[in-house]
């Protein structure tokens, strides 16, 4: 009986190793994800299949070098246009600027101020973890800090998010009360959802036990807790208005994310369902509709401005 016991010991020792590097193997892929280059970044942009780099090219930037709240430096760009309204474009999780820089163009012909930087962990941003929102919207305000700083009081700042960025955005619109508007690009609602989701479709589990084991370590790992990253927590309490735009064939984000985060906003809110489109390829699958909607948008943040589809 006693060589028995051992050996049942021994089996449920070598399962709970096996579960706690499971489980370590899928917080390093949380916290660290694998980001592209500059390079890697905008080849899979242009990929996508909208991304007018002349244009873009074409355009003269300053460089925006910041000192983030936790010690590192938020790496950007400015690009100036004669206008007091700014937007801020927020790239999406692994990339970086060039995220951000192909929605350029449509608020850049608006007259827009356009400013991009790489978030956390990515590009030339320092950070040593990414955590979905929890300290990156202190970057995100301290860009924000900026701008007023340089540009004065009277400028308007609004926020445009891609998926993660998206994420970022709201959390940051809750706290800061500066922030205009935002067009949300098909954010994820809830980080615990997002990842039981994918412990799901990568290993056919769906335990909300393990969720939050792995809670546990990223907790010590990465000073967080998924449980406080949850747009969907914020949107009542969210006053400016948003534009939720997501593809209807997106197995990434799910769509009833934005669907949920629409519905918990209390007004001053409006959707756009892109038909055909993918996780963060709205915008590339109909460059002319996705202008549209953010036209029809801004003409409701900004009554007097009367923008043009054709600008």
């Amino acid at each position: 009986m006693e060589y028995l016991f051992y050996i049942l010991l021994g089996i449920v020792i070598l399962a709970l190793l096996y579960l706690v590097a499971i489980t370590l193997r899928y917080v390093n892929r949380i916290i660290y994800p694998k980001t592209k280059t500059y390079d890697a970044a905008r080849d899979r942009v242009i990929n996508q299949g909208y991304f007018p780099e002349e244009y873009i090219d074409g355009l003269s930037y300053e460089p925006l070098n910041l000192k983030s709240p936790y010690g590192y430096m938020i790496k950007g760009r400015i690009y100036p246009n004669e206008s007091d309204r700014f937007i801020i474009i927020v790239h999406g999780i692994t990339m970086n600027i060039y995220g951000a820089l192909k929605y350029l163009p449509f608020f850049y012909r608006k007259g827009f101020n356009v400013v991009v930087f790489d978030l956390r962990n990515h590009g030339e941003t320092g950070g040593d973890t990414t955590t979905y929102g929890h300290f990156e919207k202190w970057d995100l305000a301290t860009v924000t800090d900026h701008l007023y700083k340089v540009y004065g009081n009277e400028i308007s700042v609004g926020l445009h998010g891609e998926s993660m960025g998206g994420t970022i955005s709201m959390l940051n619109m809750a706290m800061d009360k500066r922030i205009r508007y935002g067009i949300i690009d098909c954010a994820f609602s809830d980080l615990p959802e997002l990842l039981l989701l994918k412990l799901q479709q990568d290993s056919g589990l769906k335990s909300k036990k393990l969720i939050a084991f792995v809670n546990l370590f990223i907790k010590i790992r990465a000073g967080f807790s998924i449980e406080d990253v949850s747009p969907l927590k914020e949107l009542p309490t969210i006053q400016q208005p948003i534009l939720f735009i997501h593809g209807d064939h997106d197995t990434y984000v799910p769509l009833s994310m934005t669907r949920a985060m629409y519905a918990f906003k209390m007004d001053r809110k409006y959707m756009y369902i892109a038909e055909g489109a993918e996780h963060a390829t709205s915008m590339a699958v109909n460059p002319e509709r996705y202008n549209k909607e953010i036209t029809a948008f801004l003409n409701v943040v900004y009554p007097d401005a009367h923008f043009s589809e054709e600008q």
